[in-house]
């Protein structure tokens, strides 16, 4: 039992272990799942885009279309933090996040909402 318990608790730490995802990807993550339709009302207010355009006009204004883009301001890690509420309901793509998780994005991460070119 306790060499199977072991067994299992290495199979779960491997799966942990990878190089991290480019920042174009995480990027590109958090665009998809704030588009993610239906579109929550606070990114079309927000960020000022129609639900059809949303994706294209959020990775056009950010930059992060292309595979070169990095994070300045915000950082990496500050972008990954706010992210946070938006894997809520899975970390799937597929899988919408809630609109009271995407407005929690929205009201405590005002320098996010900047870099996608909206208001806090």
């Amino acid at each position: 039992m306790r060499k199977s318990l072991v067994v299992i608790c290495g199979w779960c730490l491997a799966g942990c272990v990878g190089p991290e995802a480019p920042d174009a990807a995480v990027c590109r993550d958090v665009v998809t799942r704030l588009c993610r339709g239906p579109v929550c009302a606070p990114v079309t207010e927000r960020l000022g885009v129609d639900a059809a355009g949303c994706e294209a006009a959020l990775l056009s204004r950010t930059g992060c279309a292309s595979d070169a883009f990095g994070f300045s301001t915000p950082g990496r890690v500050q972008f990954l933090d706010c992210r946070v509420p938006l894997l809520r309901q899975g970390a799937a793509q597929a899988i919408r996040p809630a609109c009271s998780d995407v407005e929690e994005f929205f009201v405590d991460c005002p320098e996010v909402v900047r870099f996608f070119g909206g208001a806090p």
